[in-house]
């Protein structure tokens, strides 16, 4: 009777987990439990999700959001604001304008779409709000800009640093209700022949979409750099649908559709798979040491060592 590990290890009946192992099974069944189900009625529509193998891609599950989604960045840009603040680095009416600034740049993604040019004109005004900012404090006699500063400073518009961290639970707050609607009324599920749309307390629609045709599209830099979003315009038979702010649409989750898109028939993955495993057998077959080969023309004895010597 052999002695190894595998044989001497109590197992339970029709399984594969060692005895010691069970105990903890049952006790962290209700938790691995509880997770799968916020994974898949959840967060895998909150984060995007990409269902996939080595062949091909067979779903993509998303949410599209409202434009305020795109003020997110003032959650954990107040919550920077804060901290600087606290180490005293930087004087508080800069920190002011740091954030008025934010917050233009967020209000100016939800109202507009910005290419390339005009994302380049928001940056070079940005750059001149700053200069014009630091020259109003040089005190020149010709300079108009310190006649500015000097009637702001007497206005005395300071704040403490719980202001930022008031904004960051109000901005929190408002996100959150985003991403909770979104879920609720505004879950989609791709897969390579239909577009399924979930709402609470709803039925689920379903429609064909090979036949009409899906995109992706990205309209604006902002809505790229705050949270790679993008559009997915869906022909329908009265004319097309657009799922707005989509996280993701633009970097992976777009590259995972349009994989998708890339449709295949079944005896075609069959084809590379095979062609694949074809391959991978040869390359086993030439990694054989060349000891083997001396063997069958009687080069070697038993023990491995030149015969002719």
């Amino acid at each position: 009777m052999s002695n190894s590990p595998k044989e001497t290890t109590p197992r339970a009946s029709n399984s594969g987990t060692p005895a010691w192992l069970i105990p903890l099974k049952i006790v962290t069944w209700p938790f691995l439990f509880v997770w799968g189900l916020l994974y898949r009625n959840w967060l895998s529509y909150v984060i995007g999700s990409v269902l996939r193998d080595a062949d091909r891609v067979y779903s993509v599950k998303f949410i599209w959001y409202g434009e305020s989604v795109y003020l997110h960045p003032m959650v954990w840009g107040s919550l920077v604001l804060f901290f600087v603040e606290k180490s005293n680095v930087v004087a508080p009416g800069w920190l002011l304008l740091v954030w008025f600034s934010m917050l233009a740049i967020c209000f100016l993604t939800v109202m507009y779409n910005f290419d390339i040019f005009k994302a380049g004109v928001l940056l070079i005004s940005l750059i001149a709000v700053f200069g014009l900012a630091y020259i109003s404090n040089m005190k020149w006699d010709w300079n108009p800009l310190r006649w500015l500063a000097v009637h702001i400073g007497g206005l005395d518009a300071r704040v403490s640093s719980g202001f930022y961290v008031v904004a960051c639970y109000v901005f929190a707050v408002l996100i959150l209700a985003e991403v909770v609607w979104a879920w609720l009324f505004n879950r989609v599920e791709l897969d390579e022949s239909y577009v399924y749309e979930h709402k609470f307390m709803k039925s689920t629609a379903r429609e064909p979409i090979f036949a009409r045709g899906l995109k992706r599209e990205t309209r604006d830099l902002l809505e790229l750099l705050i949270l790679g979003a993008g559009d997915i315009e869906h022909r329908t038979k009265t004319g097309s649908k657009r799922f707005k702010n989509v996280p993701g649409a633009s970097l992976g989750l777009g590259r995972a559709i349009d994989s998708m898109l890339d449709y295949r028939r079944n005896e075609q993955v069959d084809l590379e798979r095979k062609r694949r495993d074809e391959d991978d057998q040869a390359h086993l077959t030439d990694a054989i040491p060349d000891a083997y080969d001396d063997v069958d023309d009687g080069g070697l004895d038993d023990n491995g060592t030149d015969a002719a010597g």
